[in-house]
């Protein structure tokens, strides 16, 4: 067994990546070396870029939305969890802090309890 949780998964995405770039990497050169002027808006020369460890302005564009919309993510999902606390370094929402505690609405009416017949010859169906 591995020595740590994951391991052997984290070891498995590398081989396949590997195989991946090992596969494409020909065939995105070709592509690349196919278009005329800068490839900066190419989507085939930022995978060929990033397959030989390239800098590209679109991969890096690309990556920093990525990480932008796992960051949304991950704020919502705390704000979902633990909506008084503020999860995001610098944001504060307007009215949150320091607000006093919501008054229980004075137009609260009781629950009204509906008695559910069954009939027993139609079985579990009402």
């Amino acid at each position: 067994m591995s020595a740590e949780p994951g391991s052997r998964l984290l070891e498995e995405i590398v081989l396949l990546l590997d195989a991946v770039a090992e596969r494409l990497g020909p065939y995105l050169d070709r592509v690349a070396a196919e278009h005329d002027g800068p490839p900066d808006n190419c989507p085939l020369c930022a995978i060929g870029a990033l397959v030989r460890g390239e800098p590209n302005e679109l991969a890096a564009t690309t990556l920093d939305r990525a990480a932008d919309i796992v960051a949304l993510l991950r704020a919502v999902l705390a704000d979902r969890w633990e909506p008084g606390v503020p999860h995001m370094p610098g944001f504060r929402p307007a009215g949150r802090p320091g607000r006093a505690a919501e008054q229980p609405r004075s137009n609260n009416r009781p629950v009204q309890h509906i008695q559910v017949r069954r009939d027993p010859f139609k079985g579990d169906r009402c």
